[in-house]
């Protein structure tokens, strides 16, 4: 495996890598507003390496990118905030789950999950999953990983383990709220992502955040 220089220190190279990308992202889209960093996708891919002393690290490789609500999703939030109840196919606070895709495409509003799923080809087998544990919240301070966290948005999160699944083109994610989705089924919340690969030694989270700026 890979051997890292004597140098290296851990805990500052994770703080420059964040850093780093978190600006390298925002300089790239132009997005460098409070409200770009309030309202963001965080990707964290995480993969062991060899440390000079032999023992194996945990790296995090960080990117970030838009999400966009749906028109479903919008409906969503206007019932919650007027006390009334979502329908069980938009209800994404208690049944809400993540899934990945391989092929990105051009969000849409209209988009439900026969957008995400290009062709009925696109979903990575095992990436449906439920929010960790405790999301969705607001003011998400326990993970410091979430650079999104604001006190006026709301973050969603999904961790996954290193078996949970793997695939070599990651580029599409999204939120639903069905257990066993089908064409019309609604989404939340969609997004892309440069291309990326998980591997079955690498976790992986990632945080949907959604703010609310002076709409």
């Amino acid at each position: 495996m890979f051997q890292l220089p004597s140098s290296w220190n851990l805990t500052n190279r994770l703080n420059e890598n964040k850093t780093e990308s978190f600006q390298s992202w925002a300089d790239s889209t132009r997005y460098l507003s409070e409200q770009a960093r309030a309202d963001n996708v965080i990707r964290v891919l995480s993969f062991p390496e060899v440390t000079p002393s032999g023992t194996i690290d945990m790296i995090k490789e960080f990117d970030y990118t838009h999400n966009l609500v749906t028109n479903d999703g919008e409906i969503y939030y206007a019932k919650m905030g007027a006390g009334e109840t979502p329908s069980t196919n938009e209800n994404f606070e208690d049944t809400g789950r993540f899934e990945m895709g391989t092929t990105a495409y051009t969000e849409a509003e209209t988009d439900t999950f026969t957008n995400f799923d290009v062709s009925g080809s696109s979903k990575i087998s095992g990436s449906r999953q439920v929010f960790t544990s405790g999301y969705p919240k607001t003011n998400d301070t326990a993970d410091s990983d979430n650079t999104g966290d604001a006190t006026d948005a709301v973050s969603y999160a999904v961790n996954y383990s290193a078996s949970a699944w793997n695939d070599a083109n990651v580029e599409q994610g999204c939120i639903h709220a069905i257990a066993s989705p089908v064409n019309a089924s609604k989404l939340l919340s969609v997004f892309s992502f440069t291309s990326f690969a998980k591997t079955s030694s690498d976790t992986l989270k990632v945080f949907v955040n959604h703010a609310f700026e002076n709409q």
